[in-house]
């Protein structure tokens, strides 16, 4: 049996949905209100090995034309060619690429995420929140939040951002959680 098989055999692949999670995201916005937002419609596929952590992996998409402010108009704003441009990226996705365990529940997960067509890499801090089994299935739940740069990932807000300079902070903060029931 190859060594591969063995780290496949030794892992359970968890199917995260938005009925087990959440998606949010919030900038400052004239640097005195923090506006918060989140992704209606997401799914992973979490392969999550209890024994080797490093032998874990990730599959994370998000839907663009799904991002909820509270407000439509914001919402549609946000969908635009000035920020997000849901018809021509209709998917922000994240692909693990390496994960470094830092203790029993804490690992840093490395990989490539994607938003607007620009890919960079980046290292998330991700908790485990636990495991259980119950009626057959396995459920894991993990969280993260980190801070990426809009303007790294070509988010500039366009001719709207020019009109009104410094309207919206450099820093996202993205807060995930991500409950998975196993396959």
């Amino acid at each position: 049996m190859n060594i591969m098989l063995v780290l496949v055999l030794a892992a359970t692949v968890y199917r995260a949905e938005p009925v087990n999670g959440t998606v949010g995201f919030s900038i400052m916005k004239w640097g005195v209100i923090k506006e918060e937002g989140t992704f209606r419609e997401f799914n992973a596929d979490i392969v999550f090995d209890e024994k080797n952590a490093a032998a874990s992996r990730v599959a994370f998409d998000v839907e663009v034309d799904s991002v909820d402010t509270k407000n439509e108009g914001r919402d549609k704003t946000l969908r635009s060619e000035h920020f997000l441009h849901a018809k021509r990226y209709p998917r922000m996705t994240f692909r693990s690429t390496k994960v470094v365990p830092r203790g029993k529940d804490l690992a840093d997960v490395t990989g490539n995420l994607t938003i607007r067509g620009v890919t960079r890499s980046v290292t998330v801090p991700v908790r485990l929140l636990g495991v259980s089994k119950s009626d057959g299935h396995r459920r894991a739940g993990f969280e993260t939040s980190f801070v990426i740069k809009r303007r790294a990932f070509g988010v500039t807000g366009g001719g709207w951002t020019a009109e009104f300079p410094g309207v919206l902070g450099e820093d996202v903060t993205i807060r995930i959680i991500a409950g998975g029931v196993s396959r």
